[in-house]
């Protein structure tokens, strides 16, 4: 039976992944540019998001373990576990430690993958169906604000007192996420049915995928988006060194996407009960498809209005999934569904990132921007189809 709280009770919940999302937004870039820095190669400051995308292909692994405990514990203890592992960054001096970047960008990235899995099993657990997307919408808005803020913010401690105190700036809101999750109150724990074989445990959430055909449609679609958009996180350097700026300029553009975010934020919540789930999902990977295409204009107000529309397709896509995840998932697997289903999108990410690490130093970036911008396209089409005229159903 589930434990609706009122909506006093859930503000912990968005304070907490505002805390912790505003740290990691002003410490995400930061590997990129040391390792650009350090090195002078836009394959190496791509692979610092390389590794922070690798986590997500475990998190069939999390989801299990989410499915399982008490989800409020499971959130303060990934926060507290995150916190220290931000400490090697602190190392980071010169090409002979550069590669301390990789493996705490590994750790944000299993930091994310846990805390936002956790998060929408939670949510599942809090909430009738019918708020579902507005809370969704909430989360994403706090994301994205923290897109907003976070970049300018940690690019301002970085530059003025140094790296240190940027990695303990993370490291603190870490701990006020942790805390604000602990002043969620306790609910009843929900049955589980036993523990089955191991395997069939672990694929619980990739079979509960194959079995729902949106959700299904959904996972290809951003499969196909993935396999491809991986592709910008070298891209970028690229498309900012024509321009003729430095890799800092990252704050700005991360800036522009996250006030692209929060205006998509106000449509986003209406538009999925409207239209449907998959359908928002397709129009929003649709118009990230043409976001990307933008890059092609060599002009810096271009470059920002691209990623203004960015942060807004991503929004109308990410809102419309999570919420077609928890409405069509059952509780006892609705972490593993959501985790296994970011293990999907985050494998062929890391596929395509790793790819357009090499691949950019190669091959001319424009014609990259050409492909990349069709190919996401056909992904969001392909969802849009697959919609029909299904309106949502609330279960």
């Amino acid at each position: 039976m589930r434990a609706v709280l009122g909506r006093r009770d859930i503000r912990p919940v968005f304070l907490g992944m505002a805390a912790s999302l505003l740290g990691d937004a002003s410490l995400l870039l930061i590997p990129s540019i040391l390792a650009k820095k350090l090195t002078g190669s836009d394959g190496a400051a791509g692979l610092a998001l390389f590794f922070f995308t690798a986590p997500m292909c475990l998190a069939p692994l999390f989801g299990m373990v989410i499915d399982r405990v008490d989800r409020r514990r499971f959130l303060i203890g990934s926060c507290v576990v995150s916190a220290v592992a931000l400490l090697p960054l602190a190392l980071v001096s010169g090409q002979e430690t550069f590669w301390l970047v990789y493996p705490v960008s590994m750790a944000m990235g299993c930091s994310y993958t846990a805390i936002f899995g956790a998060l929408s099993g939670l949510l599942k657990t809090m909430l009738p169906c019918e708020l579902l997307a507005q809370a969704n919408n909430a989360l994403q808005t706090a994301r994205h604000g923290a897109r907003l803020l976070g970049p300018l913010l940690g690019m301002a401690i970085y530059t003025g007192a140094g790296l240190w105190a940027a990695v303990a700036f993370d490291m603190l809101t870490f701990a006020v996420a942790a805390a604000a999750f602990a002043l969620l109150p306790a609910t009843a724990p929900v049955p589980r049915p036993p523990f089955g074989r191991w395997r069939d445990e672990v694929t619980a959430g990739l079979r509960h995928i194959r079995a729902e055909p949106e959700i299904r449609s959904a996972a290809r679609a951003f499969v196909l988006m993935f396999l491809a958009a991986g592709l910008t996180e070298s891209l970028i350097f690229a498309v900012i060194e024509s321009l003729g700026r430095s890799p800092e300029f990252t704050a700005v553009t991360s800036t522009a996407m996250g006030l692209g975010a929060i205006a998509g934020g106000f449509v986003v919540a209406r538009a999925v009960d409207t239209l449907g789930e998959l359908r928002m999902v397709g129009v929003g990977i649709v118009l990230y498809g043409l976001a990307i295409g933008m890059w092609l204009v060599s002009a810096e107000a271009a470059m920002v209005a691209s990623m203004a529309l960015a942060g807004a397709s991503l929004t109308l896509s990410s809102v419309a999934v999570r919420t077609l995840l928890q409405r069509r998932s059952p509780d006892e697997v609705v972490g593993r569904v959501s985790t296994a289903f970011d293990a999907l999108g985050g494998g062929a990410q890391l596929l395509s990132v790793a790819a357009g690490a090499a691949i950019v130093t190669l091959v001319d970036h424009r014609l990259l921007l050409v492909t990349v911008s069709t190919a996401v396209m056909l992904a969001g089409f392909h969802a849009v189809r697959a919609s029909g005229g299904r309106q949502p159903v609330l279960e």
